[in-house]
This record gives structure tokens, sequence and C-alpha cells, in this order.
């Protein structure tokens, strides 16, 4: 759990052990939170905790933008083919008596992705 609140920047090993105590738990609730409410935890002041929380928000919008861009990427593959541009269609590849894998594969050179 530390660890993820590590994440934010200002946050090390010892004012993250000391958020778990708090109760405080996931970028989100530090995003969250005012600055009064982190203020008196051991090691967070008031104006660190300001300092942690806009930290928080702009990671959280950074990755909710990454997931975007991965999301628009992944959409265009399972159109396009990522080796010719040609199509994509989807199809199972038999592994086993049981087992199947559902792929994209592209209708020109016989590319495939994990669906």
């Amino acid at each position: 759990m530390s660890n993820e609140l590590e994440r934010v920047s200002g946050i090390g090993p010892i004012a993250a052990i000391n958020l778990n105590k708090a109760g405080v738990k996931t970028i989100e609730e530090i995003a969250e939170a005012k600055p009064e409410d982190l203020a008196w935890i051991k090691g967070i002041g008031i104006v660190s905790a300001k300092k942690i929380i806009e930290n928080a928000n702009n990671l959280l919008k950074l990755e909710k933008n990454i997931q975007f861009v991965l999301n628009s990427i992944k959409e265009n593959f399972v159109k396009n083919c990522p080796k010719c541009g040609g199509a994509m269609k989807s199809k199972y590849i038999i592994l086993g008596p049981e087992r199947r894998l559902k792929v994209m594969q592209c209708i020109v050179c016989k590319f495939y992705l994990p669906d």
C-alpha cells in the first residue's frame, strides 16, 4: 500500500507509512483531501499537504490521459494492422482440444494480436 502512495511526488517511505496509519490508502483519497485533513499527519505540514494534493491530482490526470492514448492505440490496432496497415478481422486460434484464443488477424499479411 505505501508503495502506491510513494508514486506521488513529495511522499517518501516514511510519509507513506504515516498516511497509511492515518487511514489514507489511495492516491485518489489524497487528491480528494483538503490540506487541513493531511496537515495533522506526522511529517506533513499545511504547505506540504497542498503540494502533495496538487501532485496527486496531476498524477491522476496524467494516468487518465495515458490510458486514453493507450485505448486509442488499441482501437486502431483492432481496425488496422500495425505491420502492413491491412484490415483486421476477429478469429480463433485453436491451441488444444478445449483451448482457443481469440485474436485479431490481418487479412493481408496474417499478422495477429490477442484480442
